[in-house]
């Protein structure tokens, strides 16, 4: 890999991974890895899952991209798929390349049609690789530190009885932007107290709830998004990685309110691949395979049972500090020897990567991982723990 630009923060350790299978790669020798990460946590129904593909090579046969006058009856098919399982029927659509471009759009979407200067948003929460979201500044941003103030009192996080959530300034602030539990890769909720009083602040100042699901969508946590464990009616949603089991498409979604609030505002954007019909087609397929296969039920049980099993190991094992997830979205976080744990993990032939400069080891499997290889995993956890007793 001499001419590729490495800057992905991640060491590069297999590099001639030639075949994947659902949650199983393959490297040039035929040795066989398990993915528990399902690549960038986006391979929401597998690898080369043959439904997609199936679609895929169809939509190609036909068209694949679109321009500025002409599209495909897949946008607008897919849009209303879209629409249905965030709950915004009535709503609109845009299909764009990215997770980070998707965040950046309903953030240009959120100020156009509101005047006031701050946007809120919790200090772990992490908006993408570029844009306005990504930058944070002061100027127009009111950052708010949920673990750290002076109702915390049972290490959960803010509840909204303190003076720290007291002082943030609602009057001026239009947007509030919300990532529901990815936490920077960290996996953690804030409390649905807290959550229902910024938004009942947010709302009665008529702001704008702009929900960042690229992580936590699709299936991720149990249910369809992340935000749907709380009493929210989102104005604005992010969509992406799953959405397109690893082809690069995302979405935005807003309300009709918002949408209608468009008509009246000038609002311009536009790129090169947007709307186009492939990546429509293959979320469209995303969606119905999670539908016709109960993955979400899966997500939610297979979840549940993995949480409650690194539990029972931490249990006799205090070098683990903690485990947090919602669904197929799981943190284990250590006290030390993360790397480690991570090291031995790939020996045995499993990909699950620790977060840079924290003793956190995240678990994003595909929500069609095979039970057997949630078994596998958990048995050599265990044999890893039992070497981790004499470091």
């Amino acid at each position: 890999m001499k001419h590729i630009i490495w800057s992905i923060g991640h060491n590069l350790e297999l590099k001639d991974i030639v075949r994947a299978d659902n949650c199983y790669l393959f490297d040039s020798k035929g040795n066989k890895y398990i993915d528990l990460e399902s690549g960038v946590w986006c391979t929401s129904v597998g690898h080369c899952n043959p439904r997609v593909n199936k679609v895929i090579q169809s939509q190609i046969n036909k068209i694949c991209h679109t321009g500025f006058y002409y599209s495909n009856p897949v946008i607008e098919k897919a849009a209303q798929n879209i629409l249905e399982i965030t709950n915004l029927n009535g709503g609109k659509c845009e299909f764009l390349c990215s997770g980070s471009e998707a965040v950046e759009y309903g953030m240009r979407v959120a100020k156009t049609i509101i005047d006031r200067p701050l946007t809120l948003t919790f200090s772990d929460s992490y908006f993408g690789a570029y844009g306005e979201a990504s930058k944070r500044n002061n100027e127009n941003w009111h950052i708010y530190n949920w673990l750290e103030c002076s109702c915390n009192t049972d290490k959960d996080g803010c509840i909204g009885e303190c003076s720290e959530f007291n002082s943030i300034p609602f009057k001026q602030i239009g947007i509030f932007l919300f990532e529901p539990g990815s936490s920077s890769g960290l996996v953690r909720f804030p409390s649905k107290k807290l959550i229902d009083k910024i938004i009942k602040r947010v709302n009665s100042e008529k702001g704008i709830i702009v929900i960042n699901e690229i992580t936590t969508g699709i299936g991720r946590t149990g249910k369809w998004f992340g935000f749907q464990h709380y009493n929210i009616e989102a104005d604005i949603v992010a969509i992406g990685k799953g959405l397109g089991n690893g082809y690069p498409v995302s979405a935005i979604v807003v309300s009709k309110n918002v949408s209608e609030l468009l008509e009246n505002k000038p609002f311009l954007y536009s790129q090169s691949h947007q709307n186009d019909p492939l990546g429509a087609s293959i979320a469209r397929e995303v969606i119905d395979i999670i539908k016709e296969e109960k993955l979400l039920e899966r997500s939610k049980r297979l979840g549940n049972s993995i949480v409650s099993r690194l539990n029972d190991i931490k249990k006799v094992h205090s070098t683990i500090k903690e485990i947090r997830g919602r669904g197929l979205m799981i943190a284990i976080e250590l006290k030390r020897h993360a790397d480690f744990v991570r090291n031995e993990l790939l020996k045995r032939g499993f990909i699950l990567v620790k977060r840079s400069s924290v003793e956190v080891l995240r678990m994003d499997p595909a929500l069609t991982i095979e039970e057997q290889d949630i078994d596998l995993f958990i048995e050599s956890f265990k044999q890893i723990f039992e070497k981790v007793k004499i470091l």
